[in-house]
């Protein structure tokens, strides 16, 4: 039987805008009661507030965007900042593909980061991410499938030595005054006897 620990609402607002060199830039915006990365909550399951840039070439697919949060670890560490660059671009087949590098800093934790290359490839409603940890961080293999365009979809991930997760997701169709809905179930698995976690997700963004 599972127990819902949580109910997650977030709050997304987004502003983009194109400049006249062909480079597209788009800030967010987000707030949420939880902030929950592979199926595990960074905050204990307490409120942030996170926003980011990116800046990508609409004619290159070349991107670059820098992200932020508050987490809460029970320690120093209060913030998250995200830098990452990448390239990502569609085949004439339909097939498309995204390549780059992460990185995720703790600022109020001094040394504590850690580095990520990813590779993910998409067909449809069918997807992969394959993260590979630096340094011996540990690496990630995602999996997602969407029910055509019912707004339905379903993650899968498995995070080698912390645990394994699953996100079952649903985005209704219609907007209401502007304003998307949707919600999701977040389950993890933790490796080695760790803490399992689980939350019931219901989002709002604009």
């Amino acid at each position: 039987m599972i127990k819902f620990k949580k109910i997650a609402v977030l709050l997304l607002v987004s502003m983009s805008y194109v400049s006249l060199s062909a480079a597209d830039v788009e800030f967010n915006l987000a707030l949420t009661n939880d902030y929950i990365w592979r199926g595990m909550s960074q905050t204990a399951e307490d409120p942030a507030v996170s926003g980011g840039f990116d800046v990508s070439s609409s004619e290159h697919g070349a991107y670059v965007g820098a992200w932020g949060s508050y987490v809460d670890f029970d320690s120093d560490t209060s913030t998250e900042v995200d830098y990452y660059f990448g390239y990502a671009d569609e085949s004439a087949r339909g097939v498309s593909f995204d390549v780059g590098y992460i990185s995720y800093n703790y600022p109020s934790e001094g040394e504590l980061k850690f580095e990520e290359i990813y590779v993910g490839v998409a067909y449809k409603w069918v997807g992969v991410l394959i993260s590979k940890g630096l340094e011996q961080a540990p690496d990630n293999t995602e999996w997602s499938v969407a029910l055509g365009d019912s707004g339905l979809g379903v993650t899968y991930g498995d995070y080698d030595g912390v645990g394994k997760y699953t996100l079952v997701s649903f985005d209704f169709p219609k907007e209401f005054s502007g304003i998307s809905f949707g919600i999701g179930l977040s389950l993890f698995n933790a490796a080695d006897g760790g803490a399992d976690e689980d939350g019931f997700v219901i989002t709002f963004s604009m």
